[in-house]
């Protein structure tokens, strides 16, 4: 695709962000019964706008996945005489890239709300409909960190699979995002459901940012060429292990060093200013080391 003429692949682009912005909203007003333009636009409601920018962030990284996939007709000479994106073939493959598109995009707005209830324990859907900004960045981070681990799935040579094998392996990916986010966060001494559903920015923006950490590692370890299920369940396994640097993180670089507090295996200074404090300002740089931290695991892994 990329050995397309520039004005092609331009328009190509504009036409994917169209298409796939338009499936967002109505996927959105059909499962969830959200009136974005309503809510955003006339009631000024910033919570549910954040939580929208979330996912509409989330359908991009899967747009980007599945668009990325399209073999590149011109360079291989595949399709019609001339090639390009205008052949037979490029069509063909983008209307099958088209089906795993709308199944992301469905995929994540089902299972984003879902995930919510399950591993947060707090009615955040409430939170956002009455402009808690806390639950909104929440759901933000729960939408990207979903969209991470969708994309994740739907990349690769998918000559090996189908969506079947996508369905087994977003099982797997989605049941190991929300039970580590779940098991991660007993390492915090407040409870975070309350804080979330308090209005605590600060605790939300670490919650947001640990599970984007953890869906970038998930979508990681679930992303890849399917051969067999064997050698991917042992590459899935091998690239999970990398979530244990998100502990000695937390608790020795952002609470030892940037807050200096010494090194705690638990509590601590970052606890405090965090529950007690309301400190955006530790929240912010917790969220940051976390999706730090999951991009430098990526970088030095297989």
């Amino acid at each position: 695709m990329n050995n397309a003429a520039p004005a092609e692949l331009a328009l190509f682009i504009i036409a994917s962000l169209v298409i796939f912005a338009g499936l967002a909203r109505l996927a959105l007003h059909f499962f969830l019964h959200v009136n974005v333009a309503e809510k955003i636009g006339e009631e000024h409601n910033a919570a549910l706008g954040i939580e929208y920018a979330g996912y509409f962030l989330g359908v991009l990284l899967i747009a980007g996945s599945v668009l990325d996939g399209l073999p590149d007709i011109s360079a291989s000479g595949g399709g019609d005489a001339g090639g390009g994106m205008f052949s037979s073939g490029f069509w063909s493959n983008a209307i099958q890239a088209g089906a795993y598109g709308v199944f992301g995009i469905v995929a994540l707005a089902l299972l984003g709300h879902l995930g919510f209830r399950l591993i947060i324990r707090s009615n955040i859907v409430a939170g956002v409909r009455a402009n808690n900004q806390a639950a909104g960045l929440v759901a933000a981070g729960g939408h990207i960190s979903a969209a991470l681990v969708i994309a994740g799935v739907l990349s690769g040579d998918s000559a090996g699979g189908d969506f079947s094998v996508a369905g087994v392996f977003l099982v797997i990916g989605i049941a190991a995002l929300w039970g580590i986010t779940y098991i991660h966060r007993f390492v915090t001494r407040y409870d975070d459901a309350r804080e979330i559903t308090n209005g605590n920015v600060a605790a939300a923006l670490s919650y947001a940012g640990m599970m984007i950490a953890i869906g970038i590692i998930v979508g990681h370890a679930v992303n890849g060429d399917f051969s067999d299920y064997a050698t991917s369940l042992g590459l899935c396994g091998k690239a999970l292990l990398s979530i244990f640097i998100l502990y000695p993180v937390r608790q020795f670089i952002v609470q030892g060093i940037l807050l200096g507090d010494g090194f705690r295996l638990y509590g601590g200074r970052l606890d405090d200013e965090i529950s007690r404090d309301g400190n955006v300002g530790a929240g912010a740089v917790e969220a940051a080391a976390f999706i730090a931290a999951a991009l430098f695991a990526l970088q030095v892994s297989y």
